[in-house]
């Protein structure tokens, strides 16, 4: 689903009025806060392991092909490690009815990572070999009853590690009812333990009327946090955001635990819910921030506090612009359109979907210290926030726009975060840059993974990435990790050419120094013959034996 047109973004000046209006409706803020719905899971079941619930040939190691292989080039202080293929075109038992895989993976403390594209799961090794077989949505949620096993779920899985706890979390919405009677559900799968392969606790939850969609799952020592956007009974008329987190030891024990949802207004759109990446946990009692993107100059910032003794006293401020954040202007991507048809393709008079209405997956949060050099010197250690999201470049390419926000170490208030670093990555006027995301190690260096296209290139995997000393806003020289060999050519509903809806950058939690992406790509011209990459790299300041 898409965010209706034209309900798109607020003009600048528009944006400037409503941020004097809500600074006003401050003062009456506890009017503003919606009231709480509080909800138990439906269901807890026990799966079988996930090593037993698909009993497929175990398909070979993929490693990118040589004509296609990875472009190094100089001036990087980062590099790459492993590089070889995720789930999609040529792997055994694979087909899929979507024309965008959704791509993202979460990696574990131990020696496993985890890819979803769509409705299809892998486990794999750090070396890129295959620890399952090829698995379905179906296979996991087969035997648990209810909506999760009788439905077809929506299609945009998310895949989460807990490190705090060593548990993968597996999130997928489902939806039911007549067209104009929808219902939406979620879907919860939490590991019993740091096996990925092994058993997980299966919990359903109601999500009330309405379609949600878009959903994005975090982790947070309150809870586990989930964003959705609410498309209404009709899935046509935006309803706007569902916001809602669930207790998340309890999950993890296989208890009776607690869902709290808020359904916010319809200018709230899109909002990402921090996820935890460092090994130092937030400051006690630091409640989860959202931030989601409001107009060309402005992020709106949201503030959402769990009780999970009394459910009912939990509460979200920012809703409806009350908590604006100013960043340094942009253009919308597509030349201002934010949500539109702009990114060419060789060989294809096909234009690609740039998501620019919206912040990409994932925002990202590192409670850390970072080293105290020039050009950055300041008190430590603090907390981080990293995002980014599509603009338009000087040359009107479509470019990454990424930001670094900081607060001291205390239980900060939204009003406490500040702009530490931003930039716009933007290396020639020719070739396009979308649908990115973005992580950081233990150092403070910073990495984004993103597609690139133009008129003389397939859509094609890219990294850059920036060392902590760098100059302030700057990212080094990219590196391609894969090239396509092929173009994207279906036409998708609202008449946009679809790309995916996000990719994912992590952290792995056993060093905090490697940083993996995935992302997708086409090796064969097609609409939904798609393929995806995997790769793991790491900068060379930072060891992960220390």
């Amino acid at each position: 689903m898409r965010r209706p047109v034209p309900a798109g973004f607020r003009s600048p000046a528009i944006g400037v009025c409503l941020l004097l209006l809500f600074r006003l409706a401050l003062f009456a803020q506890d009017n503003l806060r919606p009231v709480p719905t509080v909800r138990h899971a439906a269901s807890v079941v026990a799966s079988e392991p996930l090593r037993e619930l698909a009993k497929l040939p175990m398909p070979p190691r993929y490693v990118f092909s040589p004509s296609n292989s990875l472009r190094q080039s100089s001036g990087q202080n980062f590099s790459i490690i492993e590089n070889g293929a995720g789930l999609g075109l040529g792997f055994s038992g694979f087909s899929t009815t979507f024309n965008y895989p959704d791509t993202n993976i979460a990696v574990g403390s131990n020696n496993q990572i985890v890819q979803v594209a769509n409705n299809s799961l892998m486990v794999f090794d750090k070396t890129l070999k295959a620890l399952t077989p090829l698995m379905s949505f179906s296979q996991i949620w087969g035997g648990a009853g209810g909506e999760c096993s009788t439905y077809t779920p929506e299609g945009h899985p998310v895949i989460q590690y807990d490190s705090l706890a060593q548990r993968w979390i597996y999130g997928e919405n489902v939806v039911t009812g007549a067209p104009n009677n929808y219902s939406g559900y979620v879907c919860i799968a939490v590991s019993m333990t740091s096996d990925a392969t092994g058993q997980y606790w299966l919990y359903q939850y109601s999500l009330g009327n309405g379609y949600p969609d878009l959903h994005k799952f975090a982790v947070w020592p309150s809870g586990f946090f989930q964003s959705n956007d609410n498309f209404g009974g009709n899935a046509r008329t935006y309803a706007g955001a569902y916001e809602c987190a669930y207790d998340r030891v309890t999950m993890e024990a296989g208890g009776d635990a607690g869902q709290v949802c808020f359904q916010l207004t319809t200018s709230d759109f899109a909002l990402l819910p921090a996820d935890l990446d460092s090994p130092i946990e937030p400051p006690t009692g630091q409640d989860e921030f959202l931030f989601s993107l409001w107009d060309s100059s402005h992020l709106s910032l949201y503030s959402f506090h769990t009780d999970w003794v009394d459910p009912t006293k939990a509460f979200i401020t920012g809703g409806g612009g009350s908590q604006l954040f100013a960043v340094p202007p942009f253009t919308l991507a597509c030349n201002g359109q934010g949500l539109g048809v702009c990114v060419p393709q060789l060989n294809s008079n096909v234009l690609l979907d740039v998501l620019g209405d919206r912040l990409p997956y994932r925002l990202v949060y590192y409670n850390g210290i970072l080293p105290k050099v020039p050009p950055i010197s300041l008190p430590a250690p603090f907390q981080h926030w990293l995002l980014m999201h599509d603009v338009t470049a000087a040359g009107g390419n479509t470019a990454e726009r990424w930001y670094e926000f900081y607060a001291s170490v205390y239980n900060t208030p939204v009003t406490g975060i500040k702009l530490l670093q931003y930039g716009t990555y933007a290396p020639d006027s020719t070739n396009h840059r979308w649908m990115g995301s973005i992580a950081r190690d233990k150092n403070g260096n910073i990495m984004m993974g993103y597609s690139e296209s133009s008129a003389s290139i397939y859509p094609s995997i890219y990294i850059t990435g920036r060392a902590f000393n760098d100059p302030p806003g700057t990212m080094e020289s990219e590196l391609q990790v894969i090239a396509g060999s092929g173009s994207y050519s279906g036409i998708f509903d609202h008449n946009l050419n679809r790309w995916g809806d996000y990719t994912s950058m992590r952290l792995d939690p056993a060093d905090h120094c490697t940083l993996w992406y995935t992302n997708e790509y086409y090796t064969i011209t097609g609409t939904s013959n798609w393929n995806t990459q995997i790769n793991s790299a790491r900068f060379s300041n930072c060891r992960p034996d220390q």
